[in-house]
């Protein structure tokens, strides 16, 4: 009788133990392991969404943004969080530069076979229509685009799962989001005409300007 209370114990002990070390992996809702590249406000309010859609849905989503990936790092994290998520489950991978190319960055998206087309990874990662949209065209302003871009391509994706689910989530930011890529769409399309503006300028006006100084 004794032998078998300590084995209950020793059994109690490891599953507590296994609890506390991961934690995050059972049925979080929203799993976030990064550099800090999005604002804490934001990481809370995709933490209420993650949680509504794990309620409602059982998908939990894991976010991992990095600053700077190798590829040895970028398969490690990758096969670490593939082996612990439960399905149905989607897991980001984001990193701004990725290897040796400093220009170049990592977003890499997986999900369990059970999600395979319940969302569009097109229309969250498109360069011109995407909600998740890298728009560092804004990069010099004093407003937080980086954020902002993975809180509406996160609530697009959680609101696509949601949908596919026939369930609504309250904790959406909705037509907020919709209304915040309009913007960044107005504020893309006005950069390239300024960019393109500029080169016609430089290559066609200053050069005919040049000649007729010549004669």
């Amino acid at each position: 009788m004794i032998l078998k209370n300590k084995k209950r114990v020793v059994l109690f002990t490891t599953l507590f133990s296994l609890l506390c070390i991961f934690p995050s992996f059972l049925n979080a809702g929203f799993i976030y392991e990064g550099d800090h590249l999005i604002n804490d406000k934001t990481i809370t309010k995709m933490k209420e969404i993650g949680k509504e859609l794990t309620q409602k849905t059982g998908v939990t989503i894991a976010l991992v943004t990095k600053k700077h990936l190798t590829k040895a790092e970028f398969l490690e994290i990758k096969n670490r969080y593939l082996k612990k998520l439960k399905a149905p489950y989607v897991l980001w991978i984001f990193s701004k530069t990725y290897e040796d190319k400093k220009d170049f960055g990592l977003n890499k998206m997986f999900n369990s076979p059970d999600l395979n087309g319940k969302f569009d990874k097109n229309s969250l990662f498109s360069p011109f229509t995407g909600s998740f949209m890298k728009l560092i065209v804004i990069q010099k302003s004093k407003s937080d685009p980086t954020s902002a871009a993975f809180l509406n391509g996160y609530a697009d994706l959680t609101d696509m799962i949601a949908k596919s689910y026939n369930v609504k989530l309250k904790s959406s930011i909705g037509s907020e989001s919709e209304t915040f890529i309009t913007v960044l769409r107005v504020l893309f399309y006005l950069s390239l005409l300024y960019f393109v503006w500029l080169y016609v300028k430089r290559r066609f006006l200053e050069k005919g300007t040049n000649i007729e100084k010549a004669e």
